[in-house]
């Protein structure tokens, strides 16, 4: 058979191909039809020429075409008993872009900020062959190119996007594909700085979190907070404490994402300042007032006695001459040279902030008279020590000194010194001096004066109690500065001593500072003979003995 059919046909028109034999058996058994075709929208009607201009059979197809059937053959057919033949024909449907798809590479895992991810508009079927491409994210266009290249992913990437492929008879629009960034981020309502007290939610922002499936770490410097599906942390009324560096992780099957770490400030008024008064007392006159306190932001400090302002951290006043100040972040030092009495007074230091002020007092009690020893409050027996009485400066006329140890008057005169040119073990004790002068007189502080000396002989005492068995008792005491190490021996035998040594069976050992006391139980005339009693430190040695009799 042969085949009339057009070259092209457009989708959705009714085209008409038409297949005939040049022969035609109208009582036979010869069949011409067409194969290939739906015969729900399609008509077929035949007819037979027998006439002047010619013999023939002719099959005519009526029908319409969908993009489908491009590329899809019809076959005209002719058959006489078992006997057949065909002819073929390949339609070639005109059609708009049709099946147009998305598809999206890498196809699996997280896309996290900074990848490369690549979009294909991916066309089944277009006859002409496509023109042009067109991308849209959310709906405005992006490229016009059939890949669409994103580099460096960024968080703003994440949306719907679609693509257009056009030839020039329509355009076809693929269903649109959600993008999702992996990226995890920290913001804080209703702000990442908050006064103490207000309700603070920090929330850990996936795009596109919502319907999926996402698990949440919460961290606080670095330490685990909590862990679960909410994206949320609620810190119904935020303290001080609560101030950090915060971060998350999201997790979900594929893998997860810390977000970069959210500074929560937390502002809050000053705390009760703490306020430290010192002065030197080893001859030195100075007097330092510290003041440290805890705000945020940072309070302004300010320094005042009796209600005059010295220091502050704030607007600088010019000290006077005697005085110098030093601030830091929430910290004001004020140091006062040459101090005296003068000096004495009710200190107070105020800190106050934009979201409030407090303050704290302490007297300060300043001496006119300061004593030091030289070369040290600590010597060995036999040193020369000088004590010296200083003042302040502020003594009108020639003053006198007085020298007290432990209370009692030693000595008065113009000289600010008393020495000791080889100082004893006896002459220890807590020191003062007294200046006096005719606009009145001042005392120092007591400083104790420590000698170091060998111990002096031990005294050494018996006694034998017989009532209710033999009791034998043996003490020895010694005068030593420091402590001396005490031992009993009899012979050579080492009955007791202070520095820990298991004693004998019959031994009751009861040491105390720089004493010794032992009990012998049930004495026996073995129990008798010369004992002697060594006490040592590292300034020497002495002993003593004693004759024990049963």
């Amino acid at each position: 058979p042969s085949v009339a059919a057009p070259q092209d046909v457009t989708e959705g028109q009714s085209s008409s191909l038409e297949c005939s034999t040049p022969y035609a058996c109208p009582w036979g058994d010869a069949v011409l039809r067409w194969e290939g075709h739906d015969p729900r929208v399609a008509t077929v009607s035949g007819w037979l020429q027998l006439d002047t201009s010619g013999v023939g059979h002719h099959l005519t197809l009526s029908t319409s075409f969908s993009w489908r059937d491009h590329s899809k053959k019809l076959l005209c057919e002719v058959s006489y008993g078992s006997r057949q033949a065909s002819t073929e024909v390949v339609l070639r449907v005109r059609h708009a872009p049709k099946d147009v798809q998305v598809r999206v590479s890498p196809s699996s895992g997280n896309i996290h900020v900074g990848d490369t991810v690549s979009l294909t508009c991916e066309v089944g079927s277009s006859h002409p062959p496509v023109s042009g491409y067109h991308w849209y994210k959310d709906g405005a266009a992006v490229g016009s190119e059939r890949v669409l290249t994103l580099r460096g992913m960024r968080r703003e990437d994440h949306g719907r996007y679609h693509c257009e492929a056009q030839n020039a008879l329509g355009t076809g629009t693929a269903p649109a594909t959600t993008l999702h960034v992996f990226s995890a981020e920290i913001s804080a309502s209703p702000a990442a700085e908050v006064r103490e007290g207000t309700a603070t939610t920090l929330s850990c922002d996936v795009p596109g979190r919502e319907g999926q499936e996402l698990n949440y770490t919460w961290y606080r410097n670095g330490a685990w907070l909590k862990e679960g599906t909410a994206h949320t942390l609620l810190l119904p009324a935020v303290a001080a404490s609560d101030a950090g560096y915060y971060s998350c992780k999201v997790t979900n099957r594929q893998g997860s994402d810390t977000a970069q770490p959210l500074s929560l400030s937390v502002t809050y008024p000053p705390r009760t300042p703490t306020l430290t008064l010192f002065q030197e007392t080893q001859g030195g006159r100075l007097a330092v007032v510290h003041c440290a306190v805890d705000s945020h932001p940072p309070a302004t400090l300010a320094i005042d006695r009796d209600g005059t302002v010295l220091a502050t951290s704030g607007a600088q006043v010019a000290p006077p001459q005697r005085f110098g100040v030093a601030a830091s972040r929430n910290a004001l030092r004020l140091e006062i040279r040459d101090a005296g009495p003068r000096d004495s007074g009710k200190y107070r230091c105020t800190a106050s902030n934009a979201l409030g002020n407090a303050s704290a007092t302490k007297v300060l009690v300043t001496r006119g008279a300061e004593l030091l020893i030289q070369p040290s409050a600590e010597v060995p027996e036999g040193t020369a020590v000088t004590l010296t009485c200083v003042g302040t400066g502020d003594t009108a006329g020639e003053p006198l000194y007085a020298w007290y140890r432990n209370g009692k008057r030693l000595r008065e005169g113009p000289a600010p010194t008393l020495r000791f040119p080889s100082v004893r073990g006896d002459d220890a004790g807590a020191f003062q001096c007294r200046v006096r002068g005719s606009n009145g007189s001042d005392a120092s502080g007591a400083v104790p004066l420590r000698v170091l000396y060998p111990p002096r002989p031990p005294v050494l005492s018996s006694f034998l109690q017989t009532r209710g068995g033999h009791l034998g008792i043996i003490q020895c005491s010694v005068e030593s500065d420091p402590e001396s190490n005490l031992t009993l021996r009899r012979g050579d035998a080492l009955v007791a001593c202070t520095g820990g040594c298991p004693p004998g069976p019959r031994v009751r050992v009861t040491p105390s500072y720089n004493s010794l006391r032992v009990e012998i139980q049930d004495v026996v005339l073995e129990d008798e003979g010369t004992y002697v009693c060594q006490a040592g430190n590292a300034q020497g040695s002495a002993s003593a003995t004693l004759e024990f009799r049963a």
